[in-house]
């Protein structure tokens, strides 16, 4: 573990598994695609997980749009602004759309209203993770004098 900004946290990397465990134990993330020409898109998105792949379903527009083939990211948080702590998982690698073969298994019930008949699975090239936490607290002796 390292020092954080602060003397009262530290950061630390998480690894690999303990990044799908996270997020295998949510069902909300934002999803991050590029399109050329314009600004990322990043939308939150209700998903699941099928194995280290994360799988949405979606319907026409502009994230589907934008696969494509190219990289695109996955972030998942949880954030505690009143104690300073909290984790952030990311998920880099490539979207594409799933076949029926690669679904039938799966149980998605988008939140989003409209049609969302398309699965999206993102495929990582690397998961990554990072958590910040309260440093061990040690009593001051002197207070129970």
């Amino acid at each position: 573990m390292t020092q954080g900004a602060s003397d009262e946290s530290t950061f630390e990397e998480l690894s690999a598994g303990e990044c799908l465990v996270l997020l295998s134990e949510r069902s909300v993330g934002r999803f991050a695609v590029g399109a050329p020409g314009s600004s990322p898109l990043v939308v939150p998105v209700n998903y699941m997980m099928d194995g280290d792949a994360v799988v949405f379903r979606t319907g026409p527009g502009q994230k589907f749009d934008a696969l494509g083939g190219q990289p695109v990211s996955f972030q998942l948080d949880e954030i505690d602004p009143s104690h300073h702590t909290g984790w952030s998982v990311l998920v880099k690698g490539k979207a594409y759309e799933a076949t029926h073969w690669e679904t039938d298994h799966l149980t998605i019930e988008p939140w989003a209203p409209g049609r969302k008949d398309r699965w999206v699975r993102i495929v990582p090239d690397e998961i990554t993770g990072r958590r910040i936490r309260l440093a061990p607290f040690e009593p001051d002796p002197r207070a129970y004098l």
